[in-house]
């Protein structure tokens, strides 16, 4: 069963504080006005709450003046054309919401509305003008509740000493579906709040741009298997631990004379160029014609520049023939200092995309390169969530791991914990409970994994 969650018992709150009023004040006015604002108005943070407060407040006047000038103009109509007041009323509706159109408010249209309703359908036989001030009253009454409630929070110490690096594919993001709006509206609440945290991923800067949605990332990102750092912000390569000039141009040589193509990765003044020559494959065209588009990376005809750091080379093959490729360059001089990457994410079951990196770009590398640079860097925890074979090092180098629930079992043998539950949202929850726990709040679902 999911748990009530700390909106649904602020809005309890609030409702209560509403119906309290109501006593106090010697149960004058119509206390299910003010209970209905203090429901709609409660937001799950207080920047949210605001604006929908001011909102509510601009629809109720507005709602209330109009529905008086309704009231006041439909007088004239005799009781035997009931029907007629009625129709009076359901027009007024349209320039009640149109004003706050008109105001750039459109969220107090809906409240406009009801307002308007309330004060022309009300069963009071008092004067309009005192009806239409009481309603006004009583909405408005809700509204501030709502919003002092939610001003309000229970002290939290905030954890600062934790660093928390997060895989991406198959980890935050579901390759179904995406990253949840629960992980992106949470994140960017944490980020804004100061908490640190990056994402870890085998895609480049440019593919992730793509998908990593409306996170507000402030930290680079750990890019490519770890062989770059990025700053999304900025749009600049921060650093690159790529192959150097003459191992790349040994490995260019013998694929090119044993008539295999591939795509070769250059970075060039924060800019990603992608070699490339005539396709041998259908998948490599497919490859080709997907990624081409993007405004991040620029596809080149030719041969490696002279200038420019070659951060990998990537091999579109069949699975048997890239065990054979892969052993034949094992073969070649200085091969010890090469790492070799497989990813059949975006292939057809037969092929794979066999990536050739230098054996310290990793993840893990660059992980603790960002933490270097942060101030009290010796008395920060790194938090490592992940799921593939690609981000065992960087779970293995953190202080505390976290294997999500569809990882891999080697994720999961390597990993402090295993969560439990949706990937990215376990992964937001856990992160939420790390760095600002309420004082009763449970750890998330997750247990123990005992390592040898």
């Amino acid at each position: 069963m999911p748990k009530i969650g700390m909106r649904m018992v602020k809005t309890a709150i609030a409702v209560a504080i509403c119906l309290l009023i109501y006593l106090l004040r010697g149960k004058q006015g119509a206390p299910v006005f003010s209970t209905i604002a203090a429901i709609i108005c409660m937001q799950p943070h207080v920047e949210n709450s605001v604006t929908v407060a001011f909102n509510r407040i601009v629809g109720t006047l507005t709602g209330a003046i109009v529905g008086l000038l309704v009231l006041y103009g439909v007088d004239w109509i005799p009781m035997d054309f009931e029907w007629m007041r009625y129709f009076c009323i359901a027009i007024a509706v349209i320039p009640a919401m149109y004003i706050t159109i008109v105001l750039k408010k459109t969220g107090a249209a809906a409240m406009a509305g009801v307002v308007l309703l309330s004060v022309t359908l009300s069963q009071d036989i008092r004067d309009p003008l005192l009806n239409a001030i009481d309603r006004s009253f009583e909405t408005i009454v809700g509204i501030v509740v709502s919003l002092g409630v939610n001003v309000v929070h229970l002290p939290r110490k905030k954890h600062n000493e934790f660093f928390f690096v997060s895989g991406f594919d198959g980890a935050l993001c579901c390759e179904k579906y995406g990253i949840s709006p629960y992980s992106v509206f949470e994140l960017n609440q944490l980020l804004n709040d100061g908490v640190k945290f990056t994402i870890a991923t085998e895609r480049t800067p440019a593919s992730l741009l793509a998908d990593v949605g409306n996170i507000h990332l402030k930290l680079p990102v750990i890019a490519m298997d770890g062989a770059v750092l990025y700053d999304l912000k900025e749009k600049r390569y921060l650093a690159c631990h790529g192959l150097s000039k003459e191992m790349t141009k040994r490995l260019c040589d013998f694929l090119q004379e044993k008539g295999i193509h591939y795509f070769l990765n250059v970075v060039l003044q924060d800019v990603l160029l992608i070699y490339h020559k005539d396709f041998q494959n259908e998948e490599e065209k497919k490859l080709y014609e997907k990624a081409r588009i993007s405004p991040h990376r620029n596809y080149v005809y030719g041969d490696m520049p002279e200038e420019g750091i070659p951060v990998y080379i990537l091999l579109v093959l069949q699975d048997d023939e890239a065990d054979v490729v892969e052993q034949q360059i094992k073969q070649l001089e200085g091969a010890k200092d090469l790492l070799f990457l497989r990813d059949k994410s975006e292939t057809p079951p037969e092929y794979c995309h066999l990536k050739i990196y230098h054996k310290t770009a990793t993840k893990e590398y660059m992980m603790r390169r960002m933490l270097e640079g942060m101030d009290n860097a010796k008395n920060i925890k790194i938090v490592a969530f992940g799921t593939n074979k690609n981000d065992l090092s960087m779970m293995a180098a953190a202080d505390i791991s976290y294997a999500t629930s569809e990882a891999i079992p080697e994720a999961k043998g390597i990993a402090d914990y295993e969560l439990k539950g949706k990937q990215g949202d376990s992964i937001v929850r856990t992160i939420l409970y790390l760095y600002e726990p309420f004082p009763w709040q449970r750890k998330p679902k997750c247990h123990k994994k005992q390592k040898n």
